[in-house]
């Protein structure tokens, strides 16, 4: 069999495939370019539009707050309370400044503990009846400020308690418009568990009406009279219209009264607003609970030693015609042993008695 030679020659690539790829390459970068150039034109036509922002204020940067992993937070410190603000529950040094001013000038009679304590409440409220300021028994910015001024004036004599005559309101001798007695403080704070039942926690009395109450009432209990329940106290003017307001109303609904004559009903019962005893802080309704105070133990017992504390039984029947009001068991008016007793003496009633001291 025959062999080919063999010439050793190689196949030669051809040179258009090179000059395909190059240029290929190039249009590639050629089109990167221009990419490129069209962004930079589009950047520098929406810089020349957009206004350029103005810093912030520091002032209106709100803080970074950081909040920590509970993991490693063990304790929380309550900021102490600061002078633009002091209420029940606050205690420190600012405590025992404000009850130290208070002290000096009359208002407070407690411990300088240092505890914004029920006294430390009532005394405030006082200040700030007598300044003209919110009664609202916290020691704000306002109320302090006025504390620790020279505009602070000693706590005045009480306005209902004089040393002549008691204080008469009636028909004829109702209170002006805007009356609030001093002293006035929350009955519960001085009387505690002399009464069984508060009507209402917040009612209030004149001080030292609230404390001859207080004995009263627990002389009654040591004699084994007992339980107690006290109905009613100090009522501000808004208050007094509005049990007039409603009396009237029920008697027009259940009786079919007109207004006048619910009107005059009521008249016999409730007073108008102003010429309530219940405005001086110095008269209470007191009660048993559940049954008609006429009626019980506790009646007889006020009835027989009211008058060595203090009080008197201001509405009887007897004396309807001169009061201009049915009789009412339950109420019981602070005039001062002094008056009291010449009044159960005499067997007057108050305006009778008011009558025999300008004779006198």
């Amino acid at each position: 069999m025959s062999q080919r030679k063999h010439t050793g020659r190689r196949r030669r690539r051809s040179p258009y495939l090179f000059i395909i790829i190059m240029v290929i390459l190039l249009i590639a970068l050629f089109m990167v370019g221009v990419g490129a150039l069209n962004a930079w034109d589009d950047y520098e036509k929406e810089a020349a539009v957009t206004p350029i922002p103005s810093p912030v204020p520091t002032a209106t940067v709100s803080p970074v707050i950081v909040t920590r992993d509970p993991y490693f937070v063990t304790h929380t410190p309550v900021p102490s309370p600061t002078p633009s603000m002091l209420s029940v529950g606050s205690k420190g040094q600012m405590v025992t400044d404000l009850q130290l001013r208070l002290q000096q000038l009359g208002y407070y009679t407690g411990a300088i503990d240092g505890d914004y304590g029920s006294g430390s409440k009532s005394a405030v409220e006082i200040f700030q009846r007598q300044h003209g300021l919110d009664a609202d028994g916290i020691a704000g910015s306002q109320t302090l400020s006025m504390l620790y001024s020279d505009r602070a004036k000693p706590m005045k004599k009480n306005d209902v308690i004089p040393d002549g005559a008691p204080l008469l309101v009636n028909r004829e001798h109702p209170v002006e418009s805007g009356f609030v007695p001093a002293d006035l403080v929350r009955v519960k704070d001085i009387a505690g568990n002399a009464f069984d039942v508060y009507s209402d926690s917040s009612v209030q009395g004149v001080r030292e009406a609230v404390t001859a109450l207080t004995e009263m009432i627990n002389a009654a209990r040591v004699e084994g009279f007992k339980p107690w329940k006290l109905a009613e106290g100090y009522r501000t003017l808004k208050y007094q219209q509005r049990i007039f307001d409603n009396q009237v109303e029920e008697y027009m609904e259940e009786r079919d009264m007109s207004r006048s004559q619910a009107v005059s009903a009521t008249r016999l019962t409730v007073a108008d607003a102003g010429q309530s005893e219940h405005h001086t802080g110095l008269a209470f309704d007191l009660n048993v609970p559940g049954e008609f105070f006429g009626d019980t133990a506790q009646y007889l017992w006020i009835l027989e030693n009211c008058w060595d504390y203090g009080f008197i039984l201001r509405y009887t029947d007897e004396k309807q015609d001169i009061t201009g009001f049915m009789g009412e068991e339950w109420h019981v008016r602070y005039v001062g042993k002094e008056h009291s007793l010449k009044i159960k003496e005499l067997g007057y009633c108050l305006e009778e008695y008011i009558d025999y001291l300008n004779r006198q």
